[in-house]
């Protein structure tokens, strides 16, 4: 198991509870933790997702409705045709008061937070959503600047590529935050719609 997938399909989920403007002001750090963390997923694991908050049962209840939003999405049927279709488990609460806890500081990989930690030695990056073109010219224009071309002869750089990025999925991308002008320059050159979280990994 590849475990850049585990975090890639956590962050996917993600940008579908930041679709709630109003939760992200309500949630200190974000955390992926267990087997997925460890590189141990089996067959019958989860992909164990821990988010830092007081609101316990207001945060767990939206989250868990994002999740649906997540499994009903284009999104997930990408997943899976790679196979990786982990049930997502949310625990919620103030971290603190949590059994796992320990847990989480020894292995866990921090997603989101709201404030930069200072006990974190996490890289910056950013996870950007993009509003993909309906007009074919521009979308393939726009997509073959970022992800370069797929035709057979073609040798062009993506700019992710260069920039050390990552597609998770057709519209989403983590670029670390220091090289993030550059793409958030061409989205508005093109006069492209975008939304951004900044993530540590």
């Amino acid at each position: 198991m590849n475990k850049s997938y585990a975090v890639s399909y956590a962050l996917n989920f993600l940008s579908f509870l930041f679709i709630d403007k109003e939760i992200e002001k309500k949630i200190e750090t974000i955390y992926l933790f267990g087997s997925g963390a460890r590189k141990e997923l089996e067959k019958d694991s989860d992909i164990d997702i821990f988010i830092d908050c007081k609101e316990e049962r207001e945060i767990e209840k939206r989250a868990k409705a994002a999740v649906e939003r997540f499994y009903e999405s284009k999104d997930y049927e990408k997943w899976k045709i790679l196979k990786f279709t982990y049930p997502i488990t949310i625990e919620a609460g103030e971290l603190k008061n949590w059994e796992v806890k320990s847990s989480i500081e020894k292995e866990g990989i921090l997603l989101y937070a709201r404030k930069t930690p200072i006990f974190e030695k996490k890289e910056r990056k950013i996870l950007l959503t993009i509003k993909l073109p309906k007009e074919k010219k521009k979308y393939l224009h726009l997509t073959r600047e970022l992800f370069g071309r797929k035709e057979k002869g073609y040798k062009e750089g993506a700019l992710l590529q260069e920039l050390h990025g990552e597609k998770i999925a057709a519209n989403i991308i983590i670029i670390p935050k220091e090289e993030s002008k550059k793409i958030i320059d061409l989205l508005n050159k093109e006069k492209i719609e975008y939304k951004f979280k900044e993530i540590f990994s």
